[in-house]
């Protein structure tokens, strides 16, 4: 074969005076047909030898893959993979014992809708993937049709901050606990007899601190923009496409309060969750998220693979951030989480497992959705975890986001959740 072609292009070389320089371009080019590999010459795997498989050099995945979607996903083995068009296959970065044994717990609970979405900490690799729903309705690990309810506090938080508000300072309030009126957003000091740090209102979920303290220290477009920076209103990078967290930030006086406050105005995909509590682990910077290990074609061969993580953008600076983490604290030993991780006696279900975290609660009329949230980082000696659970309940509640999230947490580092 390799005499062949080598004779083919002397034969052309010879005719060169004779033979236009437009035939002569012909003439090479229907030789190289009839001699595939001659093509190839330059990128074949053993120098000249051009009956060797071509070099496959895999491209870098930097966004969409087409055809995936990571909601249909299967078991091989020790791996999860997901087929893609043309025989193509992806092989995921889930670890297989943890995405089982959330999957059969999701279940289990037969929740109606429901996500789970679990990072590696420090890689932004996605770890574990559940998503629950109707039958041809979004994946809703990467749909921002749920609203952000009291996780949105965490970008008034930072903002707050960022304007000179410490963890520690003291706001005493009253009422606020299930809606805002204007009467709230004003201090009486004859009824405000309930006095907390930013720390524990934030892990208390104070609507009525966020409210008036946003009024007072903060506008309509410093508060947008403060949301932009996290990534409200854009697609989070992914594999597959996310849709954007829909924001708006009201002028009127009381719907900025109860927009501050995560009173709708703002909404939220989990995936889009966890990287915002991966970003308060990581010094506020917000990372790319990926599921994707590598791409192999229908012979086998890996034709596209993930690159060294990469940032996608900064929230808030590291001194924010810190706050943030340890406002998120308050959230599980005293506030509206502590109850999911302690047992009656007040004994930690995670001993040695260091868990913060912000809830969310919102319900919707019609049709009926009790929406809630638990957006958070775990860590222990060895293993750090970012991740975002939502539930969305029938007029029967089967549990809440904080109690899924602990046990998902249990699966983390204990191997089996606890009811």
């Amino acid at each position: 074969m390799q005499r062949r072609g080598l004779s083919l292009v002397a034969l052309s070389c010879a005719l060169a005076g004779a033979i236009p320089g437009v035939l002569l371009a012909r003439r090479v080019a229907d030789a190289q047909r009839r001699v595939p590999h001659l093509a190839l010459a330059q990128t074949t795997a053993r120098g000249g030898d051009a009956s060797a498989a071509p070099v496959i050099r895999p491209t870098t995945i930097d966004g969409v893959v087409a055809g995936f979607d990571p909601s249909r996903i299967r078991r091989e083995r020790d791996r999860y993979t997901s087929d893609l068009p043309g025989g193509r296959k992806a092989t995921l970065t889930l670890d297989p014992a943890w995405q089982r044994a959330v999957s059969a717990l999701v279940t289990g609970h037969q929740i109606p809708r429901s996500s789970v979405v679990v990072l590696d900490t420090d890689t932004g690799r996605v770890r574990v993937y559940v998503t629950m729903g109707e039958s041809g309705a979004p994946d809703l690990a990467r749909d921002a049709a749920p609203p952000a309810a009291s996780v949105f506090k965490i970008v008034t938080a930072g903002a707050l901050v960022g304007a000179g508000m410490t963890v520690d300072a003291e706001t005493c309030f009253s009422g606020g606990w299930h809606r805002l009126s204007l009467r709230d957003l004003e201090a009486n000091p004859r009824r405000d007899r309930d006095c907390v740090s930013l720390g524990q209102a934030f892990g208390r979920s104070a609507n009525t601190v966020f409210a008036r303290r946003a009024v007072e220290r903060l506008n309509s477009a410093g508060l947008l923009a403060a949301a932009r920076a996290w990534g409200f209103g854009e697609s989070v990078p992914f594999e597959a496409p996310v849709t954007a967290g829909a924001i708006d930030m009201p002028e009127d006086r009381l719907e900025f309060a109860r927009a501050s406050a995560g009173f709708w105005h703002s909404h939220l995909s989990p995936m889009h969750g966890a990287t915002i509590a991966q970003a308060i682990a990581r010094g506020g910077e917000l990372q790319r998220p990926w599921i994707i290990d590598h791409v192999e074609d229908a012979q086998g061969r890996t034709v596209m693979q993930h690159a060294a993580p990469r940032a996608w953008r900064r929230a808030v600076s590291a001194e924010t951030a810190s706050a943030l983490a340890r406002m998120m604290t308050f959230s599980v030993s005293e506030g509206t989480a502590s109850r999911a991780f302690h047992d009656p006696a007040g004994r930690p279900f995670l001993p040695g497992v260091d868990v913060g975290g912000k809830t969310g609660t919102l319900t919707a009329a019609t049709p009926y959705r009790a929406y809630t949230w638990f957006v958070g980082n775990a860590r222990d000696a060895s293993t750090r975890v970012s991740f975002a659970v939502m539930v969305a309940n029938d007029p029967v509640w089967r549990i809440k986001a904080s109690t899924l999230a602990r046990q998902v947490l249990q699966i983390v580092y204990r191997g089996r959740a606890s009811d």
